[in-house]
């Protein structure tokens, strides 16, 4: 019960305060937004985490009943891995990728560095999502297919 009052109440008030009090949309920074919900948060970021919350809380009990089979569990098990590693060759891939961009383009990024104010902005969004996730498969250590091996020094489990 708890959970769905979280996700109803947080989602309606982030409803009502993004129509009826003027706070952004987007729950992080886009440029050229006079307003952000980011830095400092506002009542709006924190109604829409509420809302995440109580959709985490709704969700976990189904979750849990799926993944209590071994064959759902193992890709879960297998990605937690390498979950902090993905993570991090992903920001190392994010920043290469947007500044030979940067470089290339001798000034802003459509979709990136402008403001979201048309259907152009979308589709120039996501036009650099292939490069990124290429830069970040091909640039990857030895646990990310195409990925670098590991360096000697790299410590191995031991049994």
């Amino acid at each position: 019960m708890t959970g769905w009052a979280l996700l109803v109440g947080g989602a309606a008030a982030t409803a009502g305060l993004v129509l009826w009090a003027g706070y952004p949309v987007s729950m992080v920074g886009v440029p050229g937004a006079p307003l952000s919900n980011q830095s400092p948060p506002t009542l709006a970021a924190v109604a829409f985490g509420l809302a995440q919350c109580g959709a985490a809380l709704v969700l976990a009990g189904p979750l849990r009943r799926v993944l209590r089979r071994p064959a759902a569990w193992a890709p879960v098990a297998v990605a937690n891995l390498s979950a902090m590693t993905i993570f991090l060759w992903h920001q190392t891939a994010m920043i290469a990728v947007t500044m030979a961009a940067l470089w290339l383009a001798g000034g802003a990024l459509p979709g990136l560095h402008t403001v979201p104010g048309d259907p152009g902005w979308v589709a120039a969004r996501l036009g650099g999502r292939p490069a990124g996730v290429a830069a970040g498969v091909r640039g990857g250590p030895g646990g990310v297919p195409g990925g670098l091996p590991p360096s000697r020094d790299t410590p191995r489990p031991t049994r």
